[in-house]
């Protein structure tokens, strides 16, 4: 699996300019999206709420970053990846809010897309893996919370920031 880390070092160690530009690019782009998110997570603890105005700019930001990231290192299969990310975590983040409308908040679907996208940016494999690590924190939190007695069996528990966790862990660890 290409790794961003492993991206990075790569584009680094070419020793040109355009590796270099290829590196910073990448790597403004991962900090954009973390930044937000630890904003997003925050926010969505507190208030259950992921604005989309918050959401939605990140889309062509983290896009252009990552993918001139990709262009840049000559590498644009990497769009493509991207593109991939999006439709495959977005669509089941779709699917899920159009089968269980009261189990998915319109703000997790929002940020699907863009954690997919980003998260293509490393591989297709990524994007999956992100949204899977995100189920299971997601799982491994609500259960944690059940048995602290901080919830009960049919409270609201916000799903972002296991979302966020999931995803930013497979990123930066994989």
């Amino acid at each position: 699996m290409p790794r961003v880390r492993a991206f990075l070092t790569d584009q680094s160690a070419r020793g040109d300019a355009a590796g270099w530009a290829a590196a910073v690019l990448a790597t403004v782009g991962v900090l954009v999206l973390a930044g937000a998110c630890a904003w997003l997570w925050r926010t969505d603890v507190r208030e259950h709420l992921l604005p989309g105005r918050v959401v939605r700019p990140l889309y062509p930001v983290c896009g252009a970053l990552l993918g001139a990231a990709a262009l840049v290192a000559g590498e644009p299969a990497r769009l493509l990846w991207m593109l991939w990310g999006l439709a495959v975590m977005g669509g089941l983040y779709v699917l899920l809010r159009l089968l269980h409308p009261a189990g998915m908040g319109m703000g997790d679907v929002r940020l699907s897309g863009l954690l997919g996208m980003c998260l293509g940016f490393a591989s297709v494999w990524h994007a999956v893996l992100g949204a899977v690590a995100g189920f299971v924190v997601g799982g491994l939190a609500g259960a944690l919370l059940l048995v602290a007695g901080r919830v009960g069996a049919r409270s609201r528990v916000a799903f972002g920031p296991a979302m966020i966790t999931g995803a930013l862990g497979v990123l930066l660890l994989l």
